[in-house]
């Protein structure tokens, strides 16, 4: 799962929960004040209603009996019923019913004509206590309080049944859950698109710098990245920034060690290929010296062969420099749009004299490379030059040069009919100072790549139709 996708939902489950959580306690909250709310309303009631019904209390003895009692409240309970809106009963100390507002209560076989028994234990200890009491569905605060007269004596229980749902329409509570809900469902939405926004702003700074260390090239300057926030995404970034900086200063120094390394090889494939002919050179002259006779027949024709053998080891010592030189020139060179097509005309009418059958194929519409037309040549004439070498001891030589465009690419072949490369020696045939000649330098092939390379293609060996050797070429066209 995608780092965007876990911030996602990691922030929609987190805002799921917290509605939930706040939805809950909003609830909780609004039904526990709605309760508070009828509690104190109903004490508020209790107390004026006790108030006005101690008034008439004081005046009733004890002895005086029930019916004294039913006598002097039954009025003034009528009254105080409608003037608050409420049913009253009055109970004597026994906890029976003697009044109530409610018409018929008191003869009525539903209804529980005595005080609860929980309740008048309770009072036995306390004035007043509230408990909650449920009949035909309705759920009911029932306010019980002692009445006392003047000597303090209880004479009856006063008491209030108070129902939540006729003061608070039921679909309140219904409307307050809507509103709240859809503000949770306008505050969701706007969470999810601020969710969205931030993991973008998260993930893309994350998503830029894995691209830059995906590009990162030790042969190239790599370009640093910027951040001005000195937060986790800055520390990251500073770290990758540094990073650069160590492998900027390891690749500089990777190429002063290949460069060192290189030249001490070339110095020393130069000294080694250089001292093989100076050699017998050396030792010729020493020989010519010791028995030098100039009038003599027998001196003179050793002075030809020596002066013969002298010449030819010069011009292997001139091709071992010219090697050498176009291995070190290879970074120089202008590139330039070059016709495939001409090229291959001009190596072909070049070695147009060797002892061999050549011949080149080239399409009719002309193909062109972007590169160094000399390096193009040196190419071309090193393959062509290697094909030849390795066909001296072949009957009925032949060499095909053959070029194919492809749109976006042009693929040049040079095929023989050798002998071929062994198995052994295929991967290393384009390694510098590798040959299979005892007079070579090792660097025909190694130069070939390179001038393929640089221009952005390839070289390749595979066998050929003939049997032999083919090289090929892929460059890309202009």
């Amino acid at each position: 799962m995608k780092l965007r996708t876990r911030i996602i939902l990691a922030m929609t489950l987190l805002m799921v929960f917290s509605l939930l959580v706040i939805g809950a306690v909003t609830v909780f909250f609004f039904k526990s004040q709605n309760d508070k709310y009828h509690e104190e309303r109903l004490e508020r009631k209790e107390r004026a209603i006790k108030t006005e019904m101690m008034y008439f209390s004081k005046e009733v003895e004890t002895q005086d009996g029930e019916d004294v009692v039913i006598r002097e409240f039954e009025q003034e309970l009528l009254r105080l019923s409608e003037v608050h809106n409420m049913e009253i009963n009055i109970y004597n100390v026994k906890g029976e019913m003697l009044i109530s507002a409610r018409p018929g209560v008191i003869h009525s076989e539903y209804v529980d004509r005595n005080v609860p028994r929980s309740a008048l234990d309770q009072l036995k200890t306390t004035d007043r206590i509230v408990i909650r009491e449920s009949m035909d569905e309705h759920i009911y605060l029932s306010d019980y309080t002692i009445l006392r007269n003047s000597e303090n004596t209880p004479i009856a229980i006063l008491n209030l049944p108070y129902e939540q749902n006729q003061e608070v329409n039921q679909s309140d509570l219904p409307e307050f859950l809507g509103s709240i809900g859809v503000t949770y469902i306008f505050l969701f939405l706007a969470a999810i698109g601020l969710t969205f926004v931030l993991s973008n702003s998260i993930t893309k700074n994350l998503i830029v710098v894995g691209q830059k260390m995906q590009s990162v090239d030790l042969n190239q300057a790599n370009e640093p990245l910027e951040w001005k926030s000195d937060d986790e995404i800055g520390t990251l970034i500073s770290s990758y920034n540094q990073m650069l900086r160590k492998l900027e200063e390891s690749r500089d120094l990777m190429a002063k060690t290949e460069r060192e390394s290189a030249w001490r090889e070339m110095a020393r494939q130069v000294a080694h290929e250089i001292k093989n002919p100076l050699t017998p050179i050396k030792l010729s002259v020493q020989h010519l010296q010791a028995t030098s006779d100039f009038d003599s027949p027998v001196w003179q024709e050793k002075f030809k062969a020596t002066m013969g053998m002298i010449i030819q080891q010069i011009d292997l010592l001139t091709r071992i420099a010219s090697d050498f030189s176009a291995f070190a020139k290879m970074n120089e060179g202008q590139n330039e749009k070059v016709n495939v097509n001409e090229a291959i005309r001009d190596t072909a009418l070049l070695f147009a004299d060797i002892p061999m059958q050549l011949d080149y194929k080239i399409p009719e519409e002309t193909c062109c490379v972007q590169m160094d037309p000399d390096s193009l040549r040196r190419l071309l004439n090193n393959l062509v030059k290697n094909a030849k070498q390795a066909l001296v001891d072949t009957e009925n030589a032949k060499i095909v040069i053959t070029a194919i465009c492809k749109g976006d690419g042009v693929s040049i072949s040079i095929s023989d009919n050798g002998p071929g490369v062994p198995e052994d020696m295929v991967s290393k045939i384009f390694q510098p100072n590798f040959t299979t000649k005892s007079s070579g330098t090792g660097l025909g092939l190694a130069i070939c790549q390179q001038i393929a390379q640089r221009a952005g293609g390839s070289i390749s060996l595979k066998t050929s139709e003939f049997g032999g050797a083919t090289f090929c070429v892929d460059l890309p066209t202009a």
